[in-house]
């Protein structure tokens, strides 16, 4: 999945970590085992610590994630200690974390919407 400091993109939307978190579960949650890791590699997805869209996974599977600091890609991510493990909080700072991670996600998707609106507009592309 594509990301951003408290944004993911899942199934073509971006949104916060915290909102895209629970599908984001559903979703894997056929595909591996319900005791292992979850390797998020997803760019960003530990920046912001317990506000992070690693530590939002966590939180919403119940799971340890492995979360990765800037850019990241497959090959990169399977180098030793590239991830930070986040491991499933306690209710009370789960849902303070995510009220954190979507506050501070809304800056970053309102630049997302300003650089679409700038590129749709400087390439002529104006609805």
């Amino acid at each position: 999945k594509h990301g951003a400091p408290f944004v993911v993109q899942h199934e073509n939307r971006y949104g916060s970590g915290a909102s895209q978190s629970s599908s984001l579960s559903k979703s894997i949650r056929h595909i591996s085992n319900s005791h292992e890791e979850i390797k998020f590699i997803s760019c960003y997805s530990a920046n912001g610590a317990c506000f992070s869209n690693a530590q939002m996974l966590a939180n919403a599977s119940g799971r340890p994630v492995i979360g990765y600091y800037g850019k990241i890609n497959k090959l990169t991510a399977s180098l030793d200690n590239s991830g930070r493990i986040f491991r499933p909080q306690h209710k009370l700072a789960a849902n303070i974390c995510y009220v954190g991670n979507r506050l501070l996600s809304a800056p970053v998707q309102l630049g997302f919407g300003l650089k679409h609106l700038l590129t749709c507009h400087s390439n002529g592309n104006v609805r």
